[in-house]
């Protein structure tokens, strides 16, 4: 064998073997098949043939699922490069970094080989617009909501989901951020900053507590005239928190989940003592007090946060120690050593026999005079008239107290107002009078409305309206209306026509009453 053949046989194996030795422990590079990158984060716009990302981003660097050839070798030590030297880019380990606008490449090396290239344009699109909004409102203590923000930009729109928005609080002990959730761990007001870069949205919450529960009675009871204070227990998180409590009366429009006719209306507009008018059954405050007016079942309110709770409120009638003398009211005139006082006040159908209390300068109240009464002796207009005389001869500096009260032989009903009269009151104002009285027939109804002006000088005065047959030269006056709060009203004509004169006299916040107006004469025939 000759010298060259056998060299070959020696040389051979020791190549393969080298080779073999080179490839799997690196020392030789193999061939890379499938190799590309990608950039996760980026958007490959197709038109102009770059990926683009925009300033400020970071995205992933991944050079793909490639392959080595011969499969036995080892992968080699590849890395990424920025492959010029603007600034426009940077690389930190595996992550790109857009510092700038502007073009850039970069590529995947194998020592010092670029294997692969791509081009990267880095902009910084205008926005036009940003906006959040939350999963669900943020409103009471415990409240918690996911932060869906949208970007509108002018260029580029692919990259408008890339804007993802930094989210921090003003007052971390009232709003608490984890992400794109934010939780209302406080109570009192905070700001929600949404930022991207130089651009922020700021979004104001007044945390209030969270209303757990509110307990109430489900009936309540009380009789006309009589006022009673709903108070609901309330549980709270925090726990004992100040929060508003709000009441209504309901109508019975909200009765639905009721029988409405368990319940009477609470507001009724019909013609009573002082014309047209408009009466409530029950009233509630907004500290929750209940005022009973009229006889009837009522339902009534109570919320707080979202949480509502209602409640029936029963008016009974009136027991006699509480019905009440109303409007009582006094002209009066001197004749030489007495006081003549005309008092009056409205009539009430359960009350027969009253009681005139008196109180003389220095001295108690006394039971001045009692006397009886019934229907039969009230004249028209519900009104109750007595006069009384008062001695003014022994003292000559008198000061006199009275109120009216009724009774049943066995207990007095509240007491009406207290009228006084002493040595410097005047009748100026019983010389007064309305002024100005004007009126308005609506024949399609069979109603007549009243105007005028108050007198001048007097505040919180109320009105009657009297009027006087034209037919009979010795008719009476007739109380028609009373205790009108206006100056002006609207009385009901129940006659098919009238021939009458109408008078209005003023009553002052003392109870004193003015003199009569000049008259307006009407004469209307309803039945046409």
């Amino acid at each position: 064998m000759n010298k060259r053949k056998i060299i070959a046989i020696i040389a051979i194996p020791l190549l393969l073997g080298t080779l073999y030795s080179g490839l799997k422990y690196g020392f030789i590079s193999p061939m890379v098949k499938g190799l590309d990158i990608q950039i996760l984060g980026g958007t490959f716009i197709t038109n102009i043939n770059k990926y683009v990302i925009k300033v400020g981003d970071k995205v992933g660097l991944s050079a793909g699922d490639y392959v080595v050839v011969p499969a036995f070798s080892k992968k080699p030590n590849l890395k990424f490069a920025i492959l010029d030297n603007n600034g426009v880019l940077s690389i930190k380990g595996n992550s790109l970094i857009a510092e700038k606008e502007g073009i850039s490449s970069i590529g995947i090396l194998n020592k010092n080989r670029v294997l692969r290239k791509v081009t990267i344009m880095v902009v910084n699109p205008k926005i036009n617009n940003m906006d959040i909004k939350l999963s669900n409102p943020i409103k009471y203590y415990g409240d918690t909501a996911k932060i869906e923000s949208t970007v509108n930009i002018d260029d580029f729109k692919k990259l408008e989901k890339g804007y993802k928005l930094n989210y921090s609080t003003t007052n971390p002990k009232i709003l608490k951020i984890d992400g794109n959730e934010v939780e209302a761990v406080g109570i009192g007001e905070a700001k929600l900053i949404s930022r991207y870069d130089r651009k922020e949205i700021q979004t104001s919450f007044n945390v209030l507590p969270k209303v757990d529960s509110i307990d109430i009675r489900k009936k309540y009871e009380l009789e006309e005239g009589q006022s009673l204070e709903i108070d609901p227990k309330i549980k709270t998180s925090p726990k004992n928190s100040h929060i508003d409590v709000r009441y209504r009366v309901l109508d019975k429009s909200n009765y639905k989940k009721f029988n409405e006719n368990l319940f009477d209306k609470n507001k009724v507009k019909k013609f009573g003592d002082s014309g047209l008018e408009e009466s409530k059954g029950i009233d509630i405050s907004k500290e929750g007090q209940v005022k009973a007016y009229r006889k009837g079942n009522y339902l009534v309110e109570v919320s707080s946060g979202d949480i509502k709770k209602r409640a029936i409120i029963e008016v009974k009638e009136r027991s006699f120690k509480n019905i009440e003398v109303e409007n009582l009211q006094y002209m009066f005139s001197k004749e030489k050593n007495f006081l003549d006082v005309e008092l009056g006040w409205d009539y009430n159908d359960r009350v027969e026999k009253y009681r005139v209390y008196v109180k003389p300068k220095d001295k108690e109240f006394f039971i001045f005079t009692t006397f009886f009464t019934g229907k039969n002796t009230i004249t028209n207009g519900n009104r109750i008239s007595e006069i009384i005389k008062l001695d003014m001869s022994k003292n000559k500096d008198y000061d006199y107290q009275i109120y009216v009260v009724g009774f049943n032989g066995r207990e007095e009903t509240k007491r009406s107002n207290i009228i006084r009269i002493n040595n410097n009151s005047t009748m100026d104002f019983q010389n007064k009078k309305v002024e100005k009285m004007k009126y308005k027939v609506d024949r399609e109804n069979n109603t007549v409305s009243f105007f005028w002006l108050p007198i001048e000088g007097e505040k919180n005065c109320t009105y009657r309206i009297y009027s006087k047959d034209n037919d009979y030269k010795d008719s009476k006056y007739k109380l028609i209306a009373k205790n009108i709060k206006n100056t002006s009203t609207i009385i009901k004509v129940r006659e098919s026509a009238i021939d009458k004169n109408y008078y209005i006299v003023a009553i002052n916040s003392d109870g004193q009453i003015s003199g009569f107006s000049e008259a307006v004469k009407i004469k209307e025939n309803f039945s046409d």
